[in-house]
Parts: C-alpha cells; structure tokens; sequence
C-alpha cells in the first residue's frame, strides 16, 4: 500500500506531551452519555487540576514568608527568661540560700546598619515578586500543554475519519469493478489488485484509532478527566487565520512576557542582597534596654518580701563592627556579586532566545497560513480526479492502478490539509504562549 504513512505516524510525536499529576472525578463515569468538551472548557479544566499550579501558590507563600522573616530584623525584638532554683546542697558559704529565682526582659533595636537589614528585606521582597511572575509563567505552560493536547485529539480525529473514508472509498471502487465485470471487461488481476488495496487500507484504520484513543486519553489526563469518562471533541480547526505583524508581537511579549518580568525582579533581589552584604562590613547600631529581677531565701517558695529581693532596670546603645570573620564577609560578599551577575545575563539569554523562537514561530505560521490555501485547492482538484477517475474506469478508459492512484492522492491531500491546519494551530499557540496570552481589543 502506498498511502503516506509517515503523515500518519507524525501524530505518534504530536501527542507525546509533558504531563500532569491530575485527577478530577468524570461527572459522566456511571452516565452512558459522552462528555462534550471544548478547547476553552479544556484548558478551564487544566487550570483548575492542576498541581504544578497549585505548587507554584505555595512557593509564593513561602517565599511571603521568607519576605516576613527577613522584616522582622527592622521591627523590636523582646524576649523574657525566668529561671527558678531549689539549692539541695551547696557549700556552708555566705550568700547561699534554698531558693533562688531570677527573671528578665530584654527588647532591642536595630536604629541604623547602613543598608544591611533595609536591602535584605528588599531582596527577600523582589523574590517573592519573582515567584508571583513564575506562576503566570506556569499559568502559560498549561494553557500551551492543554491546547496542544486539544489539537492533537483533533488532527487524530479528523486522519481516523479520512482513514475510514479511504476505506469506504477503495469499497466504493470494488463495486465499480463489480459493476465493470457484467460488461466482461475485468480480469482476474484487477480483483486481487483491489482486494489487495482494500486489505492493506485496514491496518491504515486501525493505526489512526489506536493514535486518536491515545491522543483522546492525554488530553483527559490534562484535564483532569477520569480515566473512565468518554469524551468526545466539540470543537474543531478554525478554517480562517488571520496575518500577525512580527513587530507588534515582539513589542507585545516585552511588555507583558512574565519570564522577563520574573528575570526582572530576580535581577533587582540581587542586586539588594549585594548592598546588603556590603553593608555588613559596616556598624550596626542597636539600642537595648531591660528589667530583671533577682532574689533569693531559705523560707519562701516563691521568694515574698523578705528582704532579699533586687529589682533593677537597664538600657543602652551597642554598635557590632567586624574587624576580622576569616574572610567569611568578603566571600559572600563574592557570592552576591555572581547571582547578580548571572541574574543580568539570564535576561540577556532570555530577551534574546525569546525573541529567536517568536521570530521562528512567526515565520512558520506565515507559511503554514499560505500552504493551508495550497491544501485545499490541492483537495478540491483531488477530488474531481478521483471522481473522474471512476467515471473514466467504469467506461473502461482507465485501470485499476489508476484508480487506486487517484484515491491515495486524495487521501493524501486530505490528511497534509489537517497537518497543515494542526501546524497553524500549535503555532499560534505557542505566539499566545511568548506574547502570555492573547487580549480580544489588542491587534497583532
């Protein structure tokens, strides 16, 4: 058989997509009715299942948290001690009694350290600023994989029925030939060469069912649809594309790419954590002050007014300078200077293989829109053949081989059309993608 089965095989790479820890209940799992499911309902419900999303809420809460430790070193730190003593035994020495109980309060408070604790609280609050970008980011990625899927349930879809059509239509020509044997004019070779043909379209069938069923359970993986749920695809390939300006959609990804923004907040997080650092070379000014009591007796428990308790009060300003740490400041000191450094150029990697893949992607669905008008003139000329063809073989001004020839190119012509319009669709998928979505009152 010389139908194009490397087209076919494609769909094999189409549906290898990274997946999902999901898992919804399927609404319809004990309802003989099917589940139909649009592309919007689709990627709604892989939004909603999935968990590197709801993993990605969670590293920003942490990152809050970190953000909330880090402040905490400009706010006023108290703390309280107590400590209560049965003496058993001790020394027959002045100054010793049976109980003894000291308490203490202590608050201090960082007043000035050069930027030290200022730029940390910065840096811990970029980060969390990052992380917030990076679910966005994760948002996209979903959104890309869930649409990917859908097309690829789609072109599956679509090759089965074009696969089932051929089939019907190699049945079609048998008849002909049937009907072509009344008149005498057929030989034994044009019935095993149509048997032949007919017997070699079957496993061409079954290979496009096995894809679509393979296709149909990533995409329910996706989205979060329960094994046992049957779908079916509401939707289908759009038939008009409209052209994009390349220079509109770069200016569009600048501005609202989250990657560039989460680069952003990354870069000015090291940056703050290299003043920090720097500051540490300086003083830190702190003002402490505290109450304690201290007491002691052979008779009271709890040490009542014997005369032997003390109460005092204190309070002071300290300033901390490190003069030698064994190089430990100067080394992380180095250590911000690389992530500030790295940071500066994974945006310049980022802007630049950004741009390259949008400039790419633009470039193939430009082709693809221009070969989508090729393919269906392609199909409507096939067709005609085909049906030519037929006439021609019924009347006997052609053979079996080229009646065979004219179903295949069909059938080919056919199946490049989804190809093409599968290419399309991912293709601008994956400009939604770059650009981070796609707003219905912008033009590109």
């Amino acid at each position: 058989m010389r139908m194009p089965l490397v087209i076919i095989a494609a769909l094999k790479i189409a549906i290898i997509l990274p997946f999902f820890s999901l898992t919804a209940e399927c609404k319809t799992s004990s309802n003989p009715e099917v589940l139909q499911i649009g592309l919007e309902e689709a990627v709604k419900r892989a939004l909603d299942t999935s968990e590197d999303f709801k993993i990605k809420e969670q590293e920003i809460n942490r990152a809050k948290s970190i953000y909330g430790q880090v402040r905490s070193g400009i706010l006023p730190q108290i703390t309280a001690q107590s400590a209560w003593t049965r003496n058993t035994s001790y020394p027959d020495v002045d100054g010793k009694f049976n109980y003894d109980l000291s308490s203490s309060v202590n608050l201090s408070q960082v007043l000035w350290s050069f930027g030290k604790v200022g730029n940390a609280i910065a840096s811990a609050e970029k980060e969390a600023e990052a992380m917030r970008f990076n679910k966005e980011i994760a948002r996209q990625d979903i959104i890309y994989a869930a649409k990917l899927g859908y097309y690829s349930g789609l072109l599956a879809r679509n090759t089965l029925s074009i696969t089932e059509q051929s089939y019907k239509n190699v049945l079609e020509s048998k008849d002909l030939l049937k009907r072509r044997s009344y008149g005498g004019r057929s030989s034994s070779y044009e019935i095993i060469r149509i048997n032949a043909e007919l017997a070699g379209r079957i496993p061409a069938v079954n290979e496009s069912r096995v894809q679509f069923d393979a296709a149909v359970e990533t995409l329910k993986r996706l989205a979060g649809i329960g094994p046992d749920c049957k779908i079916e695809l509401r939707d289908d390939f759009s038939k008009q594309y409209h052209s994009l300006d390349y220079d509109i959609l770069a200016d569009i990804m600048q501005k609202r790419q989250p990657l560039f923004k989460s680069l952003d907040e990354a870069l000015k997080s090291a940056e703050a954590k290299l003043k920090s650092e720097r500051a540490g070379l300086l003083p830190t000014v702190s003002f402490f002050s505290g109450w304690n009591y201290a007491g002691a007796s052979d008779k009271k428990l709890f040490l009542a007014n014997d005369g032997k308790n003390d109460h005092y009060t204190f309070a002071g300003i300290k300033i901390d300078l490190p003069i030698w740490e064994g190089g430990n400041n100067q080394a992380q000191i180095d250590q911000a200077k690389s992530d500030r450094e790295i940071a500066v150029l994974k945006k310049q990697q980022a802007e630049k293989d950004f741009l390259l893949e949008l400039k790419k992607v633009f470039l193939d669905y430009q082709q693809y829109k221009d070969n989508l008008q090729a393919n269906i003139e392609a199909v409507n000329l096939a067709q005609e053949a085909f049906k030519y063809t037929q006439n021609m073989f019924l009347s006997g001004q052609a053979d079996i081989s080229a009646l065979n020839d004219a179903e295949l190119l069909l059938t080919s012509q056919r199946i490049n059309k989804e190809m093409t319009l599968f290419k399309i669709n991912v293709s601008l998928a994956r400009i939604e993608r770059l650009i981070a979505g796609k707003d219905s009152d912008e033009k590109y």
